[in-house]
């Protein structure tokens, strides 16, 4: 009865602070209410006042972990439609993502290593750039912490919708593949769901620059941290 009560807790409040920020999202379509945020501030908060253990919340969180990877898979049904534009462009997306992405890996895994992090801390932010689910099992693997890596993934996917896009409507890139791909290297699936806000071509290329991104992580882990 009491890992019931448990697995209740953890995916109603996930499931009732994010609807809350969708709520919010919808009424003032303001970047910082985007449910993730809302609901990662609110389900922090709580847990921190109420003294809850974060492996109490995530017994019954873990549902909407588990329903991340069809959620990924979802992404395809867009990309069907945009497939022309991404085979003519697929030269550059790739080069784009193997700078991008080997950029991304190496230079937050020895910044955090020059300011001292402990060994498992500056591993957990190695798969910072891949989606959650592979995050999760690379950081594993590498000797990181996998709680610590998703806090280091949303911090990458919420700072792309929140920063990233507006700092390319400032600097005057408007072309579909740059910022789809500038963002869903950075951002993974967060990024690409907030670009098809605006655009099915711009999230499509996301959605395939992030899911390449994974790929060229979990071969750099593989070979370079295993």
């Amino acid at each position: 009865m009491k890992e019931v009560s448990l697995w209740l807790f953890g995916s109603l409040l996930t499931l009732g602070a994010y609807s809350f920020g969708q709520f919010l999202y919808g009424k003032y379509k303001k970047t910082y209410f985007q449910p993730l945020i809302v609901a990662t501030v609110l389900i922090g908060a709580l847990l921190l006042v109420a003294g809850i253990p974060y492996e109490t919340y995530m017994k019954g969180a873990n549902l909407w972990n588990w329903l991340l990877g069809p959620a990924v898979v979802s992404l395809a049904y867009p990309l069907y439609f945009n497939l022309p534009m991404v085979k003519k462009y697929f030269g550059p997306i790739l080069l784009g993502v193997l700078g991008g992405g080997l950029f991304g890996l190496f230079s937050a895994y020895w910044l955090t290593m020059l300011l001292g992090a402990d060994p498992d801390v500056t591993r957990s932010v190695i798969p910072k750039n891949a989606t959650t689910p592979i995050a999760i099992e690379l950081s594993a693997m590498v000797g990181g912490i996998p709680s610590l890596t998703i806090v280091y993934v949303m911090i990458a996917g919420i700072g792309g919708a929140v920063l990233g896009i507006p700092i390319l409507d400032r600097l005057g890139i408007k072309h579909p593949v740059a910022r789809g791909l500038s963002i869903g290297i950075a951002s993974h699936g967060f990024g690409a769901a907030k670009l098809f806000e605006e655009s099915d071509k711009e999230g499509s290329v996301a959605t395939v620059a992030y899911i390449l991104t994974a790929i060229l992580l979990t071969i750099v882990c593989t070979i370079f941290f295993s």
